[in-house]
């Protein structure tokens, strides 16, 4: 459920027709609480002296120009609300378009940022629009918005001309990164922080604002930052490269390793918690049955359905479930187990992180008893071999176990560090 005030938080550097355009249509389409800070880096035509004559702004004015990141950062310093967006002066947007953004942001709690569809983005976000005057675009906008209607895509990077953020995401990651200056690259930085603590991103569909592009850079004219979009593309790329030790978006779209999730059925409503908690993390789920009851609730979350036998121990089920699988890592869950929204972060960033020689990895699930929640191996790779004793820490020596274990959940386990 979306809550609270959202910080609007925009940058200027001339171009004052544009940051006019912006503030009305943010006033005429914005019916939800907001406040609206705008931070002026260095404008030298009209546009702080109308900026002062605007009550409703909270104004910040730079003496020179400090950078998209820098900027975003001032007015963020400052920002009250529990939702920061951070927005183009060189946008318009539409009716509904901030309402559908906060319902794309928490649609989940592990949604942290969102973003648009636009006429003129990178990415994923841009889409062709049919109309060359500002004056048919609402009734663009509105056909657009009936069509996606409650529409979402998930993506590995949303751009900065107009990005929703969780106010509690950037107080976790922090701001954007100032080491790349005048602009581009921050966003994506950003983007990679917060996927790397297990956030998603999602562009909102329905929500279409107009945007020209690049404006706020037109008006950089010194030879040292060489006038060209391209030219600090390359610059802010090498710096990521540098920061991350690998080009910055080779790790935004490199692939998650497969996870098949092997459950053992016990009760209807155990069974349903626990695919109902691992169904957003899970490539494949095998759902083993050993009365012969849970075939309908394995198909409802498209599980496959292994039968399992009543009198044989855990060990055995999760054998049978294992030679089902297709995935690099099997997730071995018992019947009362399940993952918080946490968790589920933690698993997010485990697969697309884990090293290739990760033979296992010890966690602690919740439980239906929490005396239960104990550090166990749960998640193993397919092609070693099941041990009778599989989850118990102790059963695994270094010459078992050929690389680290990863410890993840509330506690650590500190009495194995031969085997780390």
């Amino acid at each position: 459920m979306r809550t609270g005030k959202t910080s609007i938080i925009i940058l200027t550097l001339n171009q004052f027709h544009h940051t006019i355009l912006c503030l009305e249509s943010i006033r005429k389409y914005t019916p939800e609480p907001y406040e609206l800070i705008v931070v002026d880096n260095g404008s030298t035509d009209l546009t702080e002296m109308y900026l002062r004559q605007q009550p409703d702004v909270t104004l910040i004015c730079n003496a020179y120009n400090k950078g998209f990141a820098a900027g975003c950062n001032q007015g963020l310093a400052i920002a009250t609300g529990d939702n920061i967006l951070f927005l183009n002066n060189d946008t318009v947007v539409t009716p509904n378009w901030l309402a559908h953004l906060l319902d794309t942001l928490y649609a989940s709690p592990d949604i942290g940022m969102t973003g648009p569809l636009t006429n003129y983005s990178s990415g994923h976000q841009i889409i062709p629009v049919p109309y060359k005057d500002l004056l048919d675009l609402n009734a663009f906008a509105h056909e657009h918005q009936i069509r996606n209607a409650g529409k979402m895509t998930e993506v590995r990077r949303l751009i900065g001309f107009c990005l929703l953020v969780k106010r509690t995401v950037l107080d976790e990651i922090g701001g954007f990164d100032e080491l790349y200056d005048i602009g581009n690259f921050e966003d994506d930085d950003l983007c990679l922080r917060a996927a790397k603590v297990g956030y998603r991103l999602y562009i909102a569909n329905a929500c279409f604002i107009h945007h020209v592009g690049h404006a706020t850079m037109n008006d950089i004219q010194t030879v040292e930052q060489k006038n060209n979009v391209q030219y600090l593309m390359g610059i802010n790329r090498k710096k990521a490269k540098e920061k991350w030790g690998e080009d910055i978006f080779d790790l935004i779209y490199k692939e998650d390793v497969k996870l098949s999730c092997c459950v053992i059925a016990k009760t209807e409503t155990s069974l349903i918690r626990t695919l109902d908690s691992i169904k957003e993390i899970a490539d494949e789920i095998i759902v083993v049955d050993r009365i012969g009851t849970f075939g309908a609730t394995a198909a409802e979350f498209g599980a496959k359905y292994v039968a399992g036998h009543p009198s044989k121990n855990n060990i055995m089920q999760w054998k049978r479930a294992v030679e089902e699988t297709e995935s690099q890592y099997v997730l071995l869950l018992d019947e009362d187990e399940y993952f918080s929204d946490e968790m589920r972060r933690k698993i997010r960033v485990l697969k697309r992180s884990i090293a290739n020689d990760t033979v296992g990895v010890a966690m602690i699930c919740d439980h239906v008893d929490r005396a239960q929640n104990q550090a166990q191996i749960r998640l193993i790779q397919r092609s070693i071999p099941l041990l009778d004793d599989v989850r118990n820490l102790a059963a695994y020596d270094e010459n078992v176990l050929i690389s680290s274990i990863e410890i993840y959940g509330e506690q650590s386990v500190q009495e194995k560090d031969a085997i780390y």
